[in-house]
């Protein structure tokens, strides 16, 4: 039997906080379908799933479980920085950071600087497999 574990699923829809009207109301609709995708899969493997969709106006600290075993973001180039902050925050606790999206699929050789793992084109057999044996490299 596998072990549960915690996952964080980070979808990055914006690089900073906002409080703009029009942020909180469009951003959303830049959230990507596969963070979503990658949350399902887990939950179907048994794991347990915390997703959150950043638009700018989420607090991350207080929508982020900090006692998670692997966060899975997602990020476009503009929310690069963001992500690794994100990354190196979580790394110096213990948790397995993975990076997916339009910036890992674009500049892998960079990201694999500040991620455990650098996904680029993905599907549930390699979700499995990670989730299965994933350390901190």
């Amino acid at each position: 039997m596998r072990k549960k574990l915690k996952i964080g699923i980070l979808d990055l829809a914006s690089r900073a906080p906002t409080r703009k009207m029009w942020s909180r109301m469009m951003r959303a609709n830049l959230a990507s379908i596969m963070p979503q995708i990658v949350g399902v899969w887990s939950e179907e493997a048994g794991h347990e799933v915390h997703f959150v969709c950043y638009t700018g106006s989420e607090n991350l600290l207080e929508e982020l479980p900090s006692d998670i075993d692997v966060l899975f973001i997602s990020a476009f180039t503009r929310s690069a920085h963001l992500a690794y902050a994100i990354s190196n925050m979580y790394q110096k606790q213990g948790t397995v950071t993975v990076l997916g999206g339009p910036h890992a699929r674009c500049y892998p050789e960079d990201c694999q600087k500040y991620f455990d793992y650098v996904l680029g084109i993905t599907d549930k057999t390699l979700v499995d497999d990670l989730l299965h044996d994933c350390t901190q490299q």
